[in-house]
């Protein structure tokens, strides 16, 4: 299954709904939720392709305003589906994501220092040393299975 153009038009009116222009940010069309970002989503959520051609296909030739209020009180599960691939299209953007100093995930270092031990926390723990209860003998076969 392939997006088509008119389908990627309709995405994008609905995106701006979920997320507008402000003075400070794209809209979600204007950052380019509907092209390649939206097919570099549905690479990692694949699954989401079918719903998001019915919800397209349904939306058609609607004003996207009431669509998605239509959507958000009576269809959650196709609400869901666009919540999830707009915002995620959206902060593949660069510029977006430079605007909100967000470099993405990366990986960080592990401090040393284990924190639990701050403050005493476990002080009285390893104070008192270990206490447990020794486990029967494996010597003799249990009694019942």
């Amino acid at each position: 299954m392939k997006i088509e153009n008119q389908e990627r038009k309709i995405l994008a009116a609905l995106a701006d709904v979920l997320i507008p222009a402000s003075d400070d940010f794209l809209s979600a069309s204007q950052a380019g939720v509907a092209n390649e970002l939206l097919d570099t989503v549905l690479v990692s959520r694949p699954d989401l392709l079918e719903g998001l051609l019915k919800i397209l296909k349904d939306a058609a030739d609607k004003n996207p305003q009431e669509f998605m209020n239509e959507l958000r009180t009576h269809d959650e599960a196709s609400y869901g589906i666009l919540t999830e691939l707009v915002p995620g299209a959206y902060f593949l953007n660069e510029q977006v994501r430079e605007r909100l100093k967000y470099d993405g995930q990366s990986p960080r270092p592990i401090d040393p220092h284990a924190d639990y031990l701050d403050d005493n926390l476990l002080q009285s723990v390893i104070d008192r040393g270990p206490v447990f209860r020794p486990t029967p003998a494996l010597d003799t076969p249990p009694t019942s299975y």
